[in-house]
């Protein structure tokens, strides 16, 4: 049996998309198991932090890092972690207010909350809405991480250098792409950020607001907003300068 492979990662940062990529992958050797699904659909989400997944031959995955179980056993897994400029990831998070489906609203409740977004602005809601608590449980669980047991992809890279991060998504698992099957060929390179729109799986097509490349805060906010948030992920920031390949350490200044 294979130690389980946790996919964490930041919300609305090519998740869907990395998984997808990353199931392709790594199918013949891991099922992939819906975990964090349930918890989910059961609106359960704070039982995560007392929860461990299976910890044999799955892939699991798990985008809500605030609710990290941070006392289970690390060693337990192996991990590929992917996380994005906060900066861009609150831009994207304005957006999908108003393309995310809320199944317990009614159309009135939805409309009205549409307006306020609407009213509010992105700049008023990115000074209001703070993503710390969230990145803290991402870095704290990535930093108790054993180095040989976890990669960072992170969404710079995977969109500007995408068949690096395949390469190096492929080695950690034990795949050689020569394996890869022609079925398997197609459908990890569907997931290339530069044809995007071409494929029926982008999360844009069915939600509004989404982008494929690092930097739309640079053009979306104004810079007394940028000012702040520099100030208030600061730390996060140079984090992932440090876990990101260094050709994409500018996209964090």
């Amino acid at each position: 049996m294979a130690r389980s492979v946790i996919f964490l990662s930041t919300p609305t940062s090519a998740t869907g998309s990395q998984l997808r990529a990353i199931n392709a992958i790594a199918r013949r050797q891991y099922r992939r198991e819906k975990w964090l699904e349930t918890f989910h659909e059961n609106r359960r989400l704070k039982d995560l932090m007392h929860e461990s997944p299976p910890e044999h031959d799955a892939l699991i995955l798990h985008n809500t890092p605030q609710y990290f179980n941070h006392n289970m056993n690390f060693a337990n897994y192996r991990f590929i972690l992917n996380a994005r400029d906060p900066r861009d990831l609150i831009c994207n998070q304005f957006h999908w207010q108003f393309s995310h489906p809320n199944h317990h609203e009614t159309a009135e409740e939805k409309q009205r909350r549409h307006e306020l977004a609407a009213k509010e602005g992105i700049d008023a809601f990115a000074l209001r809405y703070d993503n710390r608590q969230m990145l803290k449980g991402f870095f704290e669980a990535a930093r108790r991480i054993a180095p040989p047991d976890r990669i960072f992809t992170g969404y710079a890279m995977y969109c500007l250098h995408f068949d690096e991060v395949i390469a190096r998504i492929s080695e950690f698992l034990g795949v050689a792409p020569s394996d890869w099957g022609r079925k398997q060929r197609q459908a990890i390179a569907r997931e290339n950020a530069g044809g995007a729109t071409a494929n029926p799986n982008w999360v844009g097509h069915p939600l509004s607001g989404a982008d494929t490349a690092p930097g739309r805060h640079k053009v979306e906010l104004q810079p007394e907003t940028i000012r702040v948030l520099n100030k208030r992920y600061a730390w996060f920031l140079d984090f992932l300068r440090r876990m990101d390949d260094p050709r994409v350490a500018h996209t964090y200044d």
